[in-house]
């Protein structure tokens, strides 16, 4: 069975930006940069690019529609987003990607 439980956010920004820890049932778990992790640290030494990929998560199922609130809320604060995918878990394994 596919679950929803989370949503890669891509931001429009220079530097890594200063996100809510959580929000809702989601939790701000990595931010990576051209597929190096960025967040938590400690950072890599490498040349940033200016899109971030900042990933929220949940324990639990979630819906559309508490990922429309989140990007919405990251919207409300200023933050320029480009692009979003959601993260599914199949049979309760991630069936999405690790950064490095």
């Amino acid at each position: 069975m596919m679950t929803l439980h989370g949503v890669d956010v891509f931001l429009r920004t220079p530097s890594i930006p200063e996100l809510p820890k959580e929000f809702g049932a989601f939790t701000l778990v990595l931010i990576s940069n051209r597929g190096s992790r960025v967040y938590p640290p400690p950072v890599p030494e490498m040349e940033l690019s200016d899109w971030q990929q900042c990933r929220y998560l949940s324990d639990d199922v979630v819906s559309d529609a508490q990922i429309d609130e989140l990007v919405l809320h990251l919207t409300g604060l200023g933050w320029q987003w480009t692009k979003c995918q959601k993260l599914f878990k199949i049979d309760g394994d991630n069936a999405f990607s690790q950064p490095y």
